[in-house]
């Protein structure tokens, strides 16, 4: 680990804490560029499998996620293409389940070779995000019924520029800055960082 990659895991930290969004995406797609490919891709592989459970909880027989997920670990084979994206299509409606399976969608482009280096970089770093909006709105919405549906039944209307419900958008907001959502989201980040560190720490004594 060099000097540059503990700032920025320092810099990370600091910005989990800050909840500095933008920041937090640039400095991990930075981490993520300078580790080995599939170093890298277990971080976001961590966070999608730690959803998991909640994905299975709530649609018992999906069970394709978990086989693709294998598969990668398993085999670090890219799996088809079409996989994912069929995912997307469904009408999954358990709180943060469809951010989980953007994560998935990422995570697969992740490994396509179609795409450029850095290309994949910004898949990697997608999912992480993802993963962890996923938790958040899970841990938040899954108490809260009503206040999901309010939010998922909201609209943006492009020609009066506004939303279709108001208090809907108030409540996303409420969601976003309650201290359980907070305390969630800097732990998560948190997380995140530990493990580019160890991941780097390990590379560092085998070398």
């Amino acid at each position: 680990m060099d000097t540059q990659q503990r700032l920025d895991l320092q810099e990370l930290r600091k910005a989990s804490v800050e909840r500095n969004q933008q920041q937090l995406q640039f400095l991990l797609k930075r981490l993520l560029q300078r580790m080995e490919y599939y170093i890298a891709l277990s971080v976001p592989l961590e966070r999608i499998r730690q959803f998991l459970p909640n994905f299975e909880q709530a649609y018992p027989d999906e069970t394709w996620v978990r086989q693709l997920l294998l598969m990668i670990n398993n085999y670090g084979k890219a799996p088809e293409n079409d996989i994912a994206e069929m995912a997307l299509q469904h009408d999954f409606t358990a709180p943060g389940v469809g951010n989980f399976l953007k994560a998935v969608y990422d995570l697969t482009q992740a490994m396509q070779d179609k795409h450029t280096p850095e290309a994949r970089i910004g898949f990697m770093t997608s999912a992480v995000v993802n993963a962890i909006m996923a938790d958040l709105a899970h841990a938040w919405y899954s108490e809260r019924d009503k206040a999901w549906q309010r939010v998922r039944d909201n609209q943006y209307d492009p020609i009066n520029e506004a939303y279709s419900d108001e208090q809907a958008t108030r409540i996303a907001y409420i969601f976003w800055t309650h201290p359980d959502t907070v305390a969630l989201d800097k732990q998560r980040w948190l997380e995140v960082a530990e493990s580019i560190e160890y991941k780097l720490s390990r590379l560092e004594k085998s070398s």
